[in-house]
């Protein structure tokens, strides 16, 4: 029997899974909130599943080398699915919190582990074969699955209108984690079928990625924290992380309240597939304007983050639903467009010995500035409004600018005569 193209398998399994998560991208707060948190509480639910990928991120990619690369992303659906049976009766925040920790573990075990079946089943398959054009591919079909899964995840609450009455203690946004549990049992099942794992060999030491954890973390902030350049790029990031987890806390609830209909949920799906959307436009025209932006990164991103800061702070106080929808897509195209010139910048500089273990310590700076952004702008929001936490995120994020004007003014001094 031949076996089945690598490519097609990679591009259904990321799309179903991307497909799952946009399901309860646009409502997830909503649902929070609506089964008795407050924002402050829901600040705190999103910091410790963000603090359970920073633990586990690391060891589980070691588990992925160790055990197989499908039998951890299997281990990772069936966490999801213990997740979201307890998300599914959450009444408060004990069970919320137990809900998000193992959603945090199903994360971290996922992470990267059907992207590295795919590359090893696709090399061992088409030796020689052009791979960054493969995964090329795979990037423009990925996509379509979060914006489609968000797009169904904003109406759904729309059709369960009549489910509070049917079932006690119901939410209308209850039907998004059902369909959710069930689509989760629909991708055990195709991972089952179709991922095929021919080209790995099993580690005979079974915990190598616990056992080095350690030595990974110790390198990685050895490294980091001495060289002056890397130390900075990280902080920056970490204040990226910030700005990042308070719009995405706080975007479901601020829209709501500005709708004249909030039953009309749809603009919640609208707006989550809308702003991955504005994220691509970013970074295509990063790519496209890469002339314009000028041989030096650094320049580009201090504007670039000083205006991020800018259109929060002016988002912030936005009346009306248009004004917000506008300035709140083109925020995320900002993001975008700060992607690729940060990575150049950050990349450039490393040492490619250590190019790996940096780049997932920033993507730890990343979520750890997440997990104080959302309990610092959750706390604000409960007891100063979303306007005002807002205004301090945008400050932030416009005044973390001066890491990069930092940076800039150190590469001309120290640039030869």
């Amino acid at each position: 029997m031949v076996g089945r193209d690598p490519l097609k398998v990679y591009i259904l399994n990321q799309m179903v899974h991307w497909f799952i998560v946009g399901i309860t991208l646009p409502i997830m707060v909503l649902y929070m909130t609506d089964r008795g948190l407050d924002l402050f509480q829901a600040g705190m639910v999103l910091s410790i599943y963000a603090g359970t990928v920073i633990l586990l991120e690391l060891p589980t990619g070691g588990l992925s080398d160790s055990f197989g690369r499908k039998k951890v992303y299997t281990y990772s659906l069936v966490f999801s699915l213990m997740s979201g049976t307890v998300l599914l009766f959450a009444d408060g925040l004990p069970l919320f919190l137990l809900g998000f920790v193992i959603y945090g573990a199903a994360r971290a075990l996922s992470s990267g582990s059907m992207d590295a079946w795919f590359v090893d089943q696709y090399t061992a398959r088409n030796p020689g074969a052009d791979l960054q054009r493969a995964l090329a591919t795979a990037n423009v079909f990925i996509p379509l699955g979060i914006g489609a899964g968000s797009l169904l995840g904003g109406i759904i609450p729309m059709l369960a209108s009549e489910l509070p009455g049917t079932f006690d203690g119901a939410s209308i946004y209850s039907a998004n984690i059902a369909l959710m549990i069930c689509m989760v049992a629909v991708q055990v099942g195709l991972t089952h079928i179709l991922v095929e794992e021919t080209s790995f060999n099993v580690s005979s030491k079974s915990a190598a990625g616990f056992r080095a954890l350690s030595s990974v973390l110790s390198d990685a902030l050895s490294y980091g924290v001495r060289d002056r350049f890397t130390f900075v790029m990280m902080l920056s990031s970490a204040f990226l992380g910030f700005g990042l987890l308070s719009v995405e806390l706080l975007w479901q609830p601020r829209a709501q309240a500005l709708m004249d209909d909030p039953s009309q949920t749809w603009v919640f799906g609208a707006l989550a597939a809308g702003y991955f959307m504005a994220s691509s436009f970013g970074n295509l025209l990063a790519s496209r304007g890469s002339a314009y932006l000028g041989r030096n990164p650094l320049r580009s991103l201090t504007l670039i983050r000083g205006l991020s800061g800018g259109v929060l702070t002016v988002l912030s106080w936005q009346s009306g639903l248009l004004g917000f929808s506008i300035l709140y897509l083109a925020l995320y195209a900002i993001f975008g467009l700060a992607n690729s010139p940060h990575a150049a910048a950050f990349n450039q500089h490393i040492p490619k010995e250590r190019r790996s273990t940096l780049m997932s310590f920033e993507s730890l700076m990343l979520q750890a500035g997440g997990l104080v952004g959302s309990l610092v702008i959750g706390w604000l929001a409960q007891n100063n409004g979303i306007a005002s936490a807002w205004t301090v995120a945008g400050v932030v994020l416009a005044t973390s600018s001066i890491t990069y004007a930092y940076l800039l003014v150190h590469s001309y001094k120290s640039a030869p005569e």
